[in-house]
C-alpha cells in the first residue's frame, strides 16, 4: 500500500487544516506507541492505516448533523474509510477491522485488541494536547482506559510531571 497516495486521498476528501495537524499527531504517537510496545508488522499496519483515517467521519459529521459529534463520527467515518480503502486492494479482513477501529474510537468499551487500544491512547494524548480533553480526567483515563505502559509514561511524562 502506498502510503503517500492514502494520505493524498484523505487531503483531497478533507482538506482542513487542524483535521490534517490532529489525524497526523495521533499517527505519531500510534506509531510511536506501537513500536515501544513491540507489536508485529502487521499490527503496526493496521494501527497505523486506522490513526490515518480514525476521524475521517469528521467532515461527512458536520454537514450531515451540524456537529462532529462522536456518534456521528462512528457512525459516517468506516462508510468513508471504506470508500477511500477500496482502491487500495486491501485484504478484507484488514478494511473491516481498520472500518471497525474507527467505528468505536469513541467507544471505550469495544476496545478488543492492542491496535484498537494504541490509537485510543494516541487520540486521547493528542486531544489532550489539543484542549478537546480536561486534565482533571487523565487520572480515571489512566486508571480505566490506558493499558500499554508506554502510553501510561506519556501521560506521565507530558501531564503529570510536565509545568505546563
Amino acid at each position: 500500500m502506498e502510503i503517500e497516495a492514502l494520505l493524498k486521498d484523505i487531503f483531497d476528501y478533507d482538506p482542513d487544516g487542524p483535521n490534517i495537524h490532529h489525524l497526523m499527531a495521533v499517527h505519531g504517537y500510534s506509531r510511536m506507541i506501537a513500536q515501544m510496545e513491540k507489536v508485529d508488522e502487521h499490527t503496526l499496519f493496521i494501527t497505523e492505516i486506522s490513526a490515518y483515517l480514525h476521524d475521517i467521519g469528521v467532515k461527512i459529521s458536520k454537514e450531515k448533523y451540524g456537529n462532529s459529534q462522536p456518534q456521528h463520527q462512528e457512525q459516517e467515518g468506516p462508510i468513508i474509510a471504506r470508500q477511500i480503502l477500496e482502491k487500495y486492494s486491501l485484504p478484507a479482513a484488514d478494511v473491516e477491522r481498520i472500518c471497525f477501529i474507527i467505528g468505536h474510537h469513541h467507544t471505550y468499551k469495544a476496545i478488543d485488541g492492542i491496535d484498537f487500544q494504541i490509537l485510543v491512547e494516541a487520540d486521547y494524548i493528542v486531544n489532550l494536547m489539543e484542549g478537546y480533553c480536561k486534565r482533571d480526567s487523565i487520572p480515571e483515563m489512566k486508571k480505566n482506559i490506558f493499558k500499554t505502559e508506554t502510553g501510561k509514561y506519556l501521560l506521565e511524562q507530558m501531564f503529570e510531571k510536565s509545568k505546563r
